[in-house]
């Protein structure tokens, strides 16, 4: 079912905080629903909610949740649950 312009716009001032940074740049400072697909950048925050699958990169925050996929990168934190692979480093 295709979404109308209004549902878009609704959904996004909903869910969505967009700001522009110091140097004119347009950046999301929070969204409040799920991602049901793929993140194609950093997250420079917490995630509230569980990953499910691969961080291709360092976690330098906090993860209030599980990932369940690999971490390619360094945990720049504690981990407060068990791993159930290897750790190599």
């Amino acid at each position: 079912m295709k979404l109308t312009d209004k549902e878009i716009l609704d959904f996004v001032k909903q869910n969505i905080t967009i700001v522009k940074d110091m140097a004119g740049y347009i950046e999301m400072k929070e969204v409040l629903c799920s991602i049901r697909g793929n993140v194609i950048g950093d997250v420079c925050g917490d995630v509230v909610g569980n990953v499910v699958g691969d961080v291709d990169g360092d976690v330098g925050g906090h993860v209030c949740g599980n990932v369940c996929g690999n971490v390619n990168g360094d945990v720049g934190g504690n981990v407060g649950g068990n791993v159930w692979g290897s750790a190599k480093g």
